[in-house]
């Protein structure tokens, strides 16, 4: 068992610690949840997955029809994948070697099956299940599928940190020359739709870590075009060396 301990300089301090502490409790979203009864967890039955009343749904349609219009206007096109797949597409994509340990698996007539931790390989196969012209490029598929993540039990914090979600999820595949223009247009999507709700953010880059996949030099190529996209941006960013995903 862990125990914890904050102390002040000043009876000042404490005072406006505990007073912070009291705002959070007010703003706590999973306290508004429950209240205005728009959505609630139930640790017993489903932790981690998000109960949604019907109050609840109106708003989350609501977003999910902003982001759908969105998407329309900058290219992206609406794609469906499944919630589950055998284990032979995470072997292919890196993910079992990688990943396995935070994803859901059973058993399917003695192979091995997984629920769907991300939409990447489900769109990698649609991009693949055809030949394709560079005329096609860039290919922006979008996708509000179910993904289920095994969030160890200590970590879940109602709506940041979930094990059942939905995500505006996207993927874009384009020619290594468009890497900068297109994350340019993403950045700016996601600053356009963080402004229009008021929030606030940081941006890093996160490089190449050690245990990767593919070409060192490719590697290397797109991590310059990230950079110089960021800096396109005016705003400051940080690095954050070995930190990307393999």
């Amino acid at each position: 068992q862990r125990v914890y301990g904050v102390s002040f300089p000043s009876a000042k301090q404490l005072k406006s610690h505990l007073k912070m502490l009291e705002d959070a409790k007010e703003r706590d979203h999973r306290r508004i949840g429950k209240q205005q009864q728009l959505f609630f967890f139930d640790p017993t039955t489903s932790p981690g997955s998000c109960f949604w009343t019907a109050n609840g749904m109106r708003i989350y349609n609501r977003l999910q029809e902003l982001m759908r219009a969105e998407y329309r206007v900058r290219g992206f096109e609406e794609v469906m994948s499944p919630n589950i797949y055998s284990a032979e597409i995470f072997k292919r994509s890196g993910h079992y070697d990688n990943y396995r340990e935070d994803m859901y698996g059973f058993n399917v007539e003695g192979q091995e099956w997984f629920l769907k931790p991300m939409n990447c390989p489900g769109h990698c196969m649609m991009f693949g299940s055809q030949p394709r012209s560079y005329r096609e490029l860039p290919m922006r598929l979008a996708d509000f599928g179910v993904l289920h993540r095994n969030e160890l039990s200590g970590t879940l914090a109602g709506l940041t940190r979930v094990r059942r979600f939905q995500q505006d999820d996207a993927h874009i595949f384009c020619t290594e020359d468009q890497i900068k223009d297109e994350v340019s247009s993403a950045l700016k999507f996601v600053f356009d739709i963080y402004s229009m709700f008021g929030f606030e953010f940081t941006l890093a880059l996160s490089t190449r870590p050690k245990k990767a996949i593919g070409n060192i030099e490719l590697w290397d190529r797109a991590e310059q075009q990230l950079r110089e996209a960021l800096d396109g941006t005016g705003k400051q960013w940080s690095l954050k060396k070995g930190d990307g995903a393999f």
